[in-house]
């Protein structure tokens, strides 16, 4: 099992816990060391300076939002597997955004963004995944022309994925406790694509 500890504060936790699946264990540290080794990943808060962090240790920066807390999460997350068999799922929309990392066909975490948001994400992530799946719709269009090469720095390949085929996965992904935004992004990045475009 994957692995988040973190020191620093509470608001912060509480966010990555509600950001994380259940196949991420996640525990606050009040002690004075972290040990991150194997499939495990500490973050420590910009305001913490009285915890020694040993192994896969990143210092988060003052102004954490939910958005770069994720960039955070996901380049630990895809360095710790990587990157083999890593994936995002992006239900995109004008308002709100779902998004969700997926290993192996499992869900690790998701967050519903602004179209913004997410532009900003994809900008943080400096980690390569196997491929980024996205719902077509005729909001999305738009975000491929604008956002294409945002999404092919970050994967091998940005699959179209027709969002008819991928409803009929809705009520199978919705029991695994995921938000109704980042369930529709789990079911994109577990659907057959109907277009691929291999990144340079």
């Amino acid at each position: 099992m994957l692995e988040v500890s973190f020191a620093g504060r509470r608001s912060i936790f509480n966010e990555l816990s509600r950001m994380v699946t259940g196949s991420i264990k996640v525990r606050y540290i009040d002690s004075s060391v972290i040990t991150a080794v194997g499939n495990s990943v500490g973050l420590l808060d910009y305001y913490v300076d009285n915890v020694e962090c040993i192994g896969n240790c990143i210092k988060v920066g003052k102004n954490i939002g939910p958005v770069e807390l994720m960039g955070y999460l996901i380049n630990a997350m895809v360095k710790m597997l990587n990157g083999g068999l890593t994936k995002m799922g992006i239900d995109y929309g004008t308002e709100r955004t779902g998004v969700v990392l997926v290993y192996d066909n499992t869900p690790l975490m998701g967050s519903v963004l602004t179209p913004s948001g997410l532009m900003r994400l994809l900008r943080l992530i400096n980690s390569k995944l196997d491929s980024v799946a996205v719902g077509d719709s005729p909001a999305v269009h738009s975000f491929l022309g604008e956002g294409i090469g945002d999404l092919c720095a970050i994967a091998g390949s940005v699959l179209i994925v027709d969002e008819l085929e991928s409803s009929r996965l809705r009520g199978w992904v919705s029991v695994n406790g995921l938000s109704d935004d980042v369930a529709d992004a789990y079911a994109i990045a577990l659907t057959k694509p109907k277009v691929t475009i291999r990144c340079p």
